[in-house]
């Protein structure tokens, strides 16, 4: 897969160097909220320049339980620095765990039509379906820039 460029596109070496980014937290979080927000501890992030491709791929991890019998459900947002908002958390692309025993769960997705130069950052967002509390003891964000 070669690089692709727009008509009329300015080639610049930022925009053939494809970067990668990752995000970490091994502390424990939690959350009672039934929509979708940050965890305790605040937003988590990572942020990556968006390659001349327009592409990046989003990879999320967690390791997540509930305190019931209910689900712990992770999903994400994306946001570009010119383009603003460029995907929703939503349950159809979210990883779902349902009980009290710890599972690790991990997504993947591309985006594409991003504005290469672009800074595109993913934030994760996090919500229970019923009144319970959702705890999070490793998430992980991994962005890759494809050429």
């Amino acid at each position: 897969m070669g690089t692709h460029l727009r008509a009329g596109q300015k080639l610049t070496a930022s925009l053939l160097t494809v970067r990668n980014a990752q995000a970490e937290d091994a502390n424990t979080r939690t959350t009672t909220s039934t929509t979708y927000t940050d965890a305790s501890g605040g937003a988590f992030s990572a942020a990556v320049t968006v390659p001349a491709s327009g592409e990046v791929t989003v990879e999320i991890r967690s390791t997540q339980r509930n305190s019931t019998t209910n689900n712990t459900i992770t999903s994400w947002i994306g946001s570009g620095s010119t383009s603003g908002s460029v995907y929703s958390a939503n349950d159809t692309a979210a990883v779902i765990v349902n009980g009290t025993q710890n599972q690790s769960v991990d997504l993947s997705y591309r985006l594409t039509g991003l504005i290469p130069g672009e800074t595109l950052t993913v934030t994760t967002r996090h919500k229970v379906n019923a009144a319970s509390t959702a705890t999070f003891d490793y998430r992980l964000i991994l962005l890759t820039g494809m050429p």
